[in-house]
């Protein structure tokens, strides 16, 4: 009895040993398939965007790579100039796009070159374009990193390299005037000033200041007309611009010569004026020369002349 046990018993032993192992196998296998392969799916599917300068003026281009590294299952598509809220706050400027490029392990390759500037003048810009990551019918986006470039300051300040000489040479000083004389005749044109400016000081300061308006407006007229019948590049249109702003500095309780464009549209609500200041802007940084930039130019003359109206019948009702 003992020993038919025993013959049993061996068998099943065995059984169970195989049994424990086959499990065991299938775990690992299991926890492959879990956790190993989206592993190396995700490590498949990257994306990077970097740009290839480390700084930038105001209206120059600026190089941007966009790479993704896929599985060759997937379909992608990167932004166009159709996807302009993608860039801000830059502006397209062109795309050049590589075939795609499988190695040998199964990897796919999608890259682009954009081409893109800012009139923006923040000292660091920042950017992550996305891609269109298509498969099954079902599109999804994929953001790359977030890049960053410097802007280059337009105006630099220069140290001051002016040295003061000293003389002490001896100089020879002319006879003195007769003090109570001068005095009392400086206090008689005073007084008679006076009597004037109380009676007709109104009338007098009104003519003073209609005149020096007039005056002011017809230099700035002259100077404007020229830069506008005159050959048309960044620099003439950056010195029309600043005649501009230094004129209606003079007739407006604002400071255009220290204020942005993008301040000047904070400042005063005219869609307009917005408009044509970027027109200028992209025509001084980046060069951008059309017939949108002469428009530009004759639309801030017009603003010019109604504000010199506008103050004239200021000062005549005041």
């Amino acid at each position: 009895m003992y020993l038919h046990l025993n013959i049993i018993g061996q068998p099943i032993k065995q059984y169970f040993t195989c049994y424990c192992a086959l499990l065991a196998h299938f775990c690992c296998f299991a926890l492959f398939f879990s956790v190993g392969v989206p592993s190396l799916m995700a490590q498949k599917n990257t994306i990077k965007g970097k740009f290839l300068t480390p700084s930038v003026k105001v209206g120059e281009s600026i190089s941007y790579s966009l790479v993704m590294k896929h599985s060759t299952d997937l379909e992608v598509r990167f932004p166009d100039a159709t996807d302009s809220t993608f860039y801000i706050p830059f502006e397209f400027v062109e795309k050049i796009y590589f075939p795609t490029f499988t190695d040998a392990n199964g990897v796919s390759t999608d890259s682009a070159v954009y081409r893109l500037t800012t009139f923006e003048t923040d000292a660091t810009q920042y950017l992550s374009l996305p891609a269109y990551v298509l498969k099954n019918g079902d599109t999804t986006l994929m953001r790359a990193n977030l890049d960053s470039i410097a802007i280059k300051p337009i105006l630099v300040t220069t140290p001051d390299t002016l040295k003061i000489i000293s003389n002490t040479n001896y100089q020879a000083v002319g006879q003195g005037l007769n003090y109570p004389y001068v005095l009392i005749g400086i206090g008689g044109v005073l007084v008679l000033a006076l009597v004037l400016y109380f009676i007709f000081g109104d009338r007098i300061r009104k003519a003073y200041t209609l005149r020096r308006l007039q005056r002011n407006y017809e230099k700035f007229s002259s100077q404007f007309e020229r830069y506008l019948r005159g050959l048309l590049d960044d620099k003439t249109t950056e010195k029309s611009l600043g005649t501009w702003k230094f004129y209606l500095e003079s007739i407006q309780d604002i400071p255009y010569t220290t204020f942005t464009s993008k301040e000047i549209e904070e400042k005063i609500q005219n869609k307009d004026l917005t408009n044509s200041l970027k027109n200028l802007d992209k025509a001084i940084y980046g060069n951008m020369i059309d017939e949108a930039t002469k428009q530009s130019l004759v639309f801030l003359q017009q603003y010019a002349q109604n504000a010199y109206q506008l103050k004239i019948e200021e000062v005549r009702n005041a």
